[in-house]
């Protein structure tokens, strides 16, 4: 089953809502309005199309779409499209001098996920019954709902709406240049939700390890699921100070661009909760890896957005324990995977289950 041609072309979807998040350093910026979809169809000899995509904020969706015209389309044309294994490390190799993580591991991601889907549509299964068949729904969390520019009070709207429909709970982003402002909003929220609803919070890498510890605090005493991200990424010894230092569970993962990264965190006990990307792991390939990584050393896996795909990830296999609903890529696709009483149903067509919606395609296009 040769690959035949390669499709490139990117997306520029609206969000529902402007959003603010911490960053690492510096100001927290302007509302973001926007976020970019890299996409790919890859066609066999077969007749077989398979799909996939990647995501980014803030730039870099053009420049994925160069790495994937450029420098990996012409080096799979030809090939045939079930070694995914042999096609990960060729497409790897040939660009590790500029890749390793970030926009050209993403590109990569995105050729992957396309693979993927060709082999399910052979097998004529959906991903998730090829991965274990664990079951045919996952529980989803609210996470579009919590943002640093919106006020409590829409915070609890959002929160309102999405306990409604039925999900286990909400997250909500922390991360405000005095860290007393996001104590007080959070104290605010959980005496308006309740002792018993489910919180988690994301500080999006914004403190040092002082801040860190005395935010984390305050949070083990509002009953917090998990403290996501609360120093740069790269601090493998901090998170290990922190998670021994708090009750409140780490979480991280989503920033991390390889096994390998996210094997550091694990090896050092500084994560309790492993949060992969798709899109930023290395594609299916990868994060069924760091899934098995995560089950080897006792801890679930909560994967970072991409729900469409991951929904096979957490119906799949048994250490993927839920989903975060944010629905930033839903208008890409002509029938997204169904929500029914919180949970995101298993897609039960062949492979990813997903199509490109051809109306987005002419409205989003860019690139």
């Amino acid at each position: 089953m040769n690959i035949e041609s390669i499709e490139t072309f990117v997306l520029e979807l609206p969000l529902t809502r402007p959003i603010v998040a911490a960053v690492s350093t510096g100001d927290r910026g302007s509302p973001c309005g926007s976020v970019f979809m890299p996409c790919v169809k890859v066609v066999t000899d077969e007749g077989i199309e398979g799909i996939g995509y990647a995501w980014c904020i803030g730039g870099g969706g053009k420049a994925m779409n160069r790495v994937l015209c450029d420098d990996m389309s012409p080096l799979l044309l030809g090939e045939n499209a079930l070694d995914h294994e042999r096609l990960w490390e060729k497409l790897y190799w040939a660009t590790q001098p500029t890749g390793r993580h970030g926009l050209v591991m993403q590109a990569q991601s995105a050729i992957d996920l396309a693979l993927w889907d060709i082999k399910g549509k052979a097998a004529e299964m959906p991903l998730h019954k090829l991965f274990g068949g664990m079951r045919d729904r996952a529980p989803l969390y609210g996470s579009d709902g919590g943002w640093l520019n919106m006020s409590v009070e829409d915070i609890l709207v959002a929160a309102a709406n999405y306990l409604a429909e039925g999900m286990y709970g909400i997250k909500l982003k922390i991360g405000h240049a005095d860290p007393m402002v996001d104590v007080h909003r959070l104290r605010d929220i959980r005496l308006a939700l309740g002792s018993d609803v489910w919180i988690s919070v994301d500080a999006n890498q914004k403190w040092d390890y002082t801040t860190a510890i005395q935010v984390g605090r305050e949070l083990e005493q509002l009953g917090i699921a998990w403290y996501e991200e609360p120093m740069i990424c790269e601090n493998v010894v901090g998170h290990a100070r922190l998670a021994e230092k708090l009750d409140v569970p780490i979480a991280l993962g989503e920033t991390l661009g390889s096994r390998h990264e996210i094997g550091s965190f694990l090896q050092a006990n500084a994560v309790d909760i492993v949060q992969p990307d798709i899109t930023r792991v290395g594609g299916m390939t990868e994060i069924l890896k760091v899934i098995a990584m995560a089950g080897a050393a006792h801890r679930t896996v909560e994967p970072h957005l991409m729900m469409e795909a991951s929904v096979h990830l957490a119906c799949g296999l048994p250490g993927v324990t839920g989903l975060e609903y944010m629905p930033w890529l839903t208008k890409a696709f002509t029938d997204p995977p169904q929500v029914k009483d919180g949970q995101m149903l298993a897609p039960t067509a062949p492979g990813l289950g997903l199509e490109f919606s051809p109306r987005a395609i002419e409205h989003f296009r860019i690139a």
